[in-house]
C-alpha cells in the first residue's frame, strides 16, 4: 500500500457560537482513517499556532513518505476577496481586516502539499456552518480553490453556501462521509457521488456537497474486495488481500526492502515482553522496542525503518520521533486488540524504581513517555498529551528533561492497560 498521510482538525470551542460536532467529527474521521492505513496527526480545538505547528509537521511527514496525502477540517471557517481563512480557537477578529492575521490561509494547506512533492492529496472541508463572522466579516460559505495537478478537493457544499452542523454526534456531511469511506470497491469520486446523494436527501436539499478534481489515476479508501474462491468440499476461509496501491506516484523503497503490506500479522508474534505492575493498575514493557519490532511496523504501513547504529544489531532499540513511536503503539494497540501507549513519564519513573523492566543504568539511553515536559510537576506527568507537545517527556538513569518531538534520537518503550 502507498503512504498514507493525514491531518485532522476539529474546532467547536469557539467564544462566540461554538459548535457542538467539529471535535466528534474529527475523533471519529482520525479513528477512520487509522483504520484504513493512514498515519493521522490529530487536532481538536487548535489555536492557530497548533494548527500552523501541526501543518508543518504535516508537510514533513508527507515529505518523508510520499503517497497520499489527506487534510480534513471541521469548524468555522470564512471567505474573504474570494480567500478562505480556517478560523482556530481563541481568535479576536472585530474587523475583516484582522481575519488573515488571526485565521489560518486554507490555500496554505494546498501550499504544503504541494511543497512535499507527494502524487495525490485530498482535502475535505466541512468548514462552510454558519458562523459569527460571516455575519459582519467576510462573505457567506467559502470560495472554490484550484489545486495543483494530483489534487481533490471536496466541500461540505457549493461556493458561497452554507453546511450544517448537525443535531447528533456528526454533521451531516461527515456522518455520511465516514459511512461511504467505509465501502469496498468505491473511486473516491464514487465515494463523495454517495456522500452528495446522502447529504442531500437528509437536509431537504438545502445543503449539496461539491467537489473540484484534477486527479489522473483512481483511489481507494477500501479496495474491491477480491473473489470468493469457488466452493467445494475442501474449501477453506479465503486469505485477506492486501489492498491494492492507488494509481499515484510510486512511492521511494529503501533498497532491499520487501514490499509493504498491510497484512495483519498474528498477535503473538508482535506482543512485546510486558511486566504487570501490580496495583498500579498497568503493564510495562521489560525493554524498549527493537528494531525489529519497528521494522514490521515500518514495513506494513510503507515507511523506512531507521538502521542500526555501528556494531549494533536488530535487537537494539529503535531510535525514532516521538510521534513515530505514538502511530506504532497506536498500530500495535490496532494489530492485537490491546491498549497499547507510550507510558506516562510518572509510569515509567514508577516501573524504573521499582525494577520492573530492564532500564540503561549509566543513563546514556532516552526514553519518550507520552507526556507533555514542564519544568515544574504540575499533573501533566500522569497523563498523556492529547497533541504533539512543543516539548515531551523523556527519561533516562540520569533524570528527566523535555525534547523537541520531532528528535529522531530516542528509544521508547510501551505501556499496556488491563
Amino acid at each position: 500500500m502507498e503512504p498514507r498521510t493525514a491531518l485532522v482538525i476539529g474546532n467547536g470551542a469557539y467564544g462566540d457560537a461554538p459548535l457542538r460536532n467539529p471535535v466528534n467529527d474529527a475523533r471519529d474521521m482520525a479513528a477512520k482513517l487509522r483504520e484504513l492505513g493512514f498515519q493521522v496527526i490529530e487536532r481538536l480545538d487548535a489555536d492557530r499556532q497548533t494548527m500552523r505547528q501541526a501543518l508543518r509537521e504535516f508537510e514533513q511527514q508527507l515529505r518523508q513518505q510520499r503517497g497520499v496525502g489527506l487534510f480534513y477540517y471541521a469548524g468555522h471557517g470564512v471567505q474573504l476577496k474570494g480567500q478562505n481563512y480556517l478560523i482556530p480557537i481563541g481568535v479576536d477578529i472585530r474587523q475583516e481586516f484582522e481575519i488573515p492575521d488571526e485565521g489560518v490561509d486554507a490555500d496554505a494547506v494546498l501550499r504544503a502539499m504541494e511543497s512535499a512533492g507527494n502524487g495525490l492529496n485530498i482535502v475535505i472541508l466541512d468548514a462552510c456552518r454558519n458562523n459569527p463572522f460571516a455575519r459582519s466579516l467576510g462573505s457567506r460559505g467559502l470560495a472554490r480553490m484550484d489545486g495543483p495537478v494530483g489534487t481533490f478537493i471536496a466541500y461540505a457544499t457549493a461556493p458561497g453556501s452554507i453546511s450544517k452542523d448537525g443535531t447528533g454526534r456528526n454533521s451531516p456531511y461527515t456522518q455520511n462521509l465516514l459511512a461511504a469511506m467505509s465501502t469496498p470497491g468505491l473511486s473516491l469520486e464514487q465515494v463523495f457521488k454517495q456522500v452528495l446523494v446522502g447529504v442531500e436527501r437528509e437536509t431537504g436539499g438545502s445543503q449539496v456537497p461539491w467537489v473540484a478534481s484534477s486527479l489522473r489515476g483512481e483511489f481507494y479508501f477500501l479496495p474491491p474486495a477480491p473473489a470468493a474462491a469457488p466452493a467445494g468440499p475442501l474449501a477453506g476461509p479465503v486469505p485477506a488481500t492486501p489492498p491494492a496501491a492507488p494509481s499515484v506516484s510510486p512511492a521511494r523503497p529503501s533498497a532491499g526492502e520487501p514490499p509493504p503490506t498491510n497484512a495483519r500479522e498474528p498477535a503473538e508474534s508482535l506482543e512485546p515482553d510486558m511486566v504487570a505492575t501490580g496495583d498500579a493498575g498497568f503493564s510495562i514493557g521489560r525493554r524498549e522496542i527493537s528494531l525489529e519490532a519497528y521494522r514490521r511496523f515500518a514495513e506494513a504501513n510503507g515507511r523506512v525503518a531507521p538502521e542500526p547504529e555501528p556494531g549494533a544489531g536488530h535487537d537494539s532499540p529503535a531510535r525514532v520521533t516521538w510521534r513515530e513511536a505514538v502511530d506504532y503503539a497506536a498500530w500495535l494497540a490496532r494489530q492485537t486488540g490491546r491498549a497499547y501507549r507510550l507510558p506516562t513519564e510518572a509510569e515509567w519513573e514508577y516501573a524504573a524504581r521499582a525494577g520492573l523492566g530492564t532500564y540503561d543504568p549509566d543513563g546514556q539511553n532516552r526514553e519518550w513517555t507520552c507526556s507533555e515536559y514542564r519544568a515544574e510537576y504540575e499533573g501533566q506527568e500522569q497523563r498523556c498529551a492529547t497533541r504533539l507537545p512543543e516539548a515531551a517527556a523523556i527519561r533516562s538513569g540520569n533524570g528527566r528533561a523535555g525534547a523537541d518531538p520531532l528528535s529522531e534520537d530516542l528509544s521508547f518503550r510501551l505501556a499496556r492497560e488491563p
